[in-house]
């Protein structure tokens, strides 16, 4: 998984969290709109769009369309929020209010998180230097991770609970699946389908008719969209590549003649081909890799043959080759997870009240 990942990431129990139990809002399928251009009144003060939903300094924009369109790297690793804890608020007045429902629709995302993950969502006071506001606009789009001070969820689609997840994850410091450095071996992009290309009439950059404007640089001019395709540089990464996400793009994201910009490598491609993109549900990596990010109290992770003080958080697990000595330290009532597959002495008696997770499987507990 990544610190700022791309998205495997995710949890699994509930955490009782700052907010009642409530339903969950209908979610659709479809995935956000992306935006026709990156620099939009109502972002977090500074920043610009790329990747449909990413918002990044304007700095870091600029040298990836200045100059050429980079192949690779986007921006580097995001800053987590301390001890799990995220203020909000929401815009009340003026064209970015966001009404009594649909800030019970925010509510009801981060309370789905809440559930999932060791994260906090709790109303902004005064003191808090560091927020997230949400703000009622026309696309949905969010920073990556902590970025300090006031930072703006930008929501359109209220109506679908996993979109607004999907932007608050980037706030949590997930970026996009796709974004990961290993996607080449499952999925292929198919640059003369991308919006500036320039392949095709239909794919060059401009507004005459037949051409193609989705991305425009800092001067306003069309640009190629290709850059919205770039991995993540000093990016980490746990469990197998997640077409299931709903941090992963669809197949047509900046498509410039409705063909597939992604296509799921074989032999995943029958399954997942028109399949990826989903935005109705969490996938078990969003949970896992989460919660990874983000424990609850009682959780502990267990991790042989590796090097570093063992504290048994996921950077830093237990070291241990016997389940009893890992027990230990997993309070009672509390989640072990074994973080790889491998092979662990189990004789004993065990009483305590735990639960062992192998989110990646082939773990072994015996002689």
């Amino acid at each position: 998984m990544k610190r700022n990942l791309a998205t495997t990431l995710t949890a699994v129990f509930v955490l009782g969290g700052c907010f009642a139990p409530s339903l969950r809002a209908d979610a659709t399928k479809e995935p956000a709109p992306f935006p026709e251009s990156p620099f939009q009144p109502d972002l977090t003060p500074g920043y610009v769009v790329i990747e449909g939903d990413i918002q990044i300094p304007l700095a870091q924009f600029q040298a990836l369309t200045g100059g050429g369109i980079q192949a690779a790297g986007t921006f580097g690793p995001a800053t987590l929020w301390p001890g799990g804890v995220v203020p909000f608020d929401f815009v009340t007045t003026g064209i970015g209010a966001v009404s009594a429902a649909n800030q019970t629709a925010a509510i009801n995302a981060m309370n789905a998180i809440a559930a999932r993950a060791g994260v906090v969502f709790r109303a902004a006071v005064a003191a808090d230097g560091n927020r997230i506001r949400f703000q009622n606009s026309g696309f949905n789009n969010s920073p990556v991770g902590m970025v300090g001070g006031t930072q703006i969820i930008n929501i359109v689609s209220w109506g679908s609970e996993i979109i607004i997840c999907h932007e608050i994850y980037h706030s949590l410091g997930f970026q996009h699946e796709q974004s990961r450095l290993d996607r080449g071996n499952f999925v292929t992009i198919n640059l003369a389908n991308i919006c500036g290309s320039g392949v095709s009439v239909g794919c060059t950059s401009g507004l005459a008719a037949g051409q193609c404007c989705l991305c425009v640089d800092n001067a306003g001019n069309c640009i190629p969209c290709n850059f919205n395709f770039g991995t993540v540089n000093n990016s980490f990464t746990y469990g197998p590549y997640d077409f299931d996400s709903f941090m992963h793009y669809g197949p047509t994201a900046f498509t410039c003649n409705g063909q597939n910009t992604i296509t799921v490598n074989a032999p995943w491609d029958t399954q997942w081909q028109n399949a990826i993109g989903q935005r109705d549900h969490f996938s078990y990596y969003d949970r896992i890799n989460c919660r990874a990010q983000y424990p609850f109290p009682n959780d502990r992770w267990l991790q042989r043959d590796r090097f570093g003080l063992p504290f048994g958080t996921f950077q830093d697990p237990f070291l241990s080759t016997t389940l009893s000595d890992a027990l230990a330290g997993v309070p009672s009532g509390g989640t072990l997870f074994v973080k790889f597959g491998n092979n662990y002495g189990g004789v004993g008696t065990h009483t305590k009240a735990v639960t062992i997770v192998a989110p990646i499987g082939d773990v072994k507990f015996g002689n």
